[in-house]
């Protein structure tokens, strides 16, 4: 009798675990995942939004096929685009695992929080959500082909991850857009994506903001790494390549220590800030005669004065750009701060005086001297 009845319970129990999977797959297979979005300026002051989804469709047994749509539509807010392209997705849209987002430049120009404002207020939201701006319209990078037969949102995550590691972008999420966005003492710097080639992608640009405005100045390559470097950003490692008389030298960053200090003239209240940059690392390539006996401390200085002068060059972009991406205003606010309430920051930060001091100390040369 009580093994009838354990039998019994048994039994019920695996017909309930039965008809919850298939209740938990026909759930799974309704919902359309969207993993990527973009957005763009369109006709008319028409907003231009897209979508690369996940699509999960039974093959029985438990298993599935996976496909990757990509959806577009056009609206006067991306509430409108959102409903729009909800409506050419059957089954539930899923918009809390989105990976990345990706706002076309012309877009960026005019600002990017009208766009982005629904999601900040949706629950649904994903604020862990990487924001990218795009060279060029964000629909044809989010409508690329897959990169190496992972769908498309999920190999852009991995090329910025990538270039994260190496310290040629910041890897910002919306959460940190947003709250980066109202700091009045700083600006955004946001990974610029764009075409490498018609097979493939390159994320290796850093847009410089204004505010919540793209300025239109980016920049690239080495230049993006001492830029992070002078924000007191390390990713894993970071190269620098020096250009030397017999080709190039390239110093590998493991470890970094920056400082900004400022000065005041008391007469005219004019702001000059330093900005010290330590690079600890090793020399990973010299094109000059191997086996060469090499001077660890001239050698520093002079890649040192290299990088100070390319500094100087970043400098003048991002003043170019009215861009405040070494946070010097907020600084300035902490230890001035009644200087910095008569100021008019977004006037007055192109005229400040930056200088950058970078020291280059040579820890290794690998296995040659």
């Amino acid at each position: 009798m009580i093994l009838r009845k354990i039998a019994t319970v048994m039994n019920g129990l695996l017909i309930g675990l039965t008809l919850s999977a298939c209740w938990d797959s026909q759930l799974l297979t309704n919902k359309k995942i969207v993993n990527g979005i973009s957005f763009d300026a369109g006709k008319d002051s028409q907003l231009e939004g897209s979508v690369r989804t996940i699509v999960l469709e039974s093959k029985g047994g438990g298993q599935f096929d996976v496909k990757d749509e990509f959806k577009k539509a056009a609206g006067a807010s991306s509430t409108i685009v959102a409903s729009k392209i909800d409506n050419m997705l059957p089954g539930t849209v899923e918009i809390s695992k989105t990976h990345i987002i990706i706002i076309g430049e012309e877009l960026a120009k005019k600002g990017i929080l009208a766009p982005l404002e629904p999601i900040f207020r949706s629950p649904k939201g994903f604020l862990e959500a990487h924001l990218l701006i795009s060279k060029g319209k964000a629909s044809e990078i989010l409508g690329f082909k897959r990169i190496e037969n992972n769908p498309i949102a999920f190999g852009i995550k991995q090329i910025l991850e990538g270039a994260h590691r190496g310290t040629l972008v910041m890897d910002p999420t919306l959460y940190s857009v947003w709250s980066g966005v109202y700091d009045p003492g700083s600006d955004l710097v946001l990974p610029l994506i764009r075409k490498a080639t018609n097979s493939s992608l390159a994320i290796d640009g850093i847009a410089l903001m204004q505010g919540s405005r793209y300025s239109g100045v980016s920049v690239s390559g080495e230049e993006s790494t001492i830029l992070l470097l002078m924000r007191g950003t390390l990713g894993k490692i970071a190269t620098l390549n020096f250009p030397a008389e017999h080709g190039v030298i390239s110093f590998q960053v493991r470890k970094l220590i920056r400082k900004m200090s400022l000065t005041i003239d008391k007469g005219t209240s004019a702001i000059e800030c330093t900005v010290k940059v330590e690079l600890f690392g090793s020399i990973v390539s010299d094109s000059g005669e191997l086996g060469s006996v090499i001077d660890k401390a001239q050698l520093g200085k002079k890649l040192s004065a290299s990088a100070n002068a390319q500094a100087a060059g970043v400098i003048r972009q991002m003043q170019q750009a009215d861009c405040d991406a070494l946070g010097i205003g907020r600084l300035l606010s902490v230890q001035q701060p009644g200087l910095w309430k008569k100021m008019n920051w977004e006037n007055e930060y192109k005229d400040i005086t930056i200088k950058p001091d970078f020291h280059i100390h040579i820890r290794s040369t690998g296995l040659l001297n």
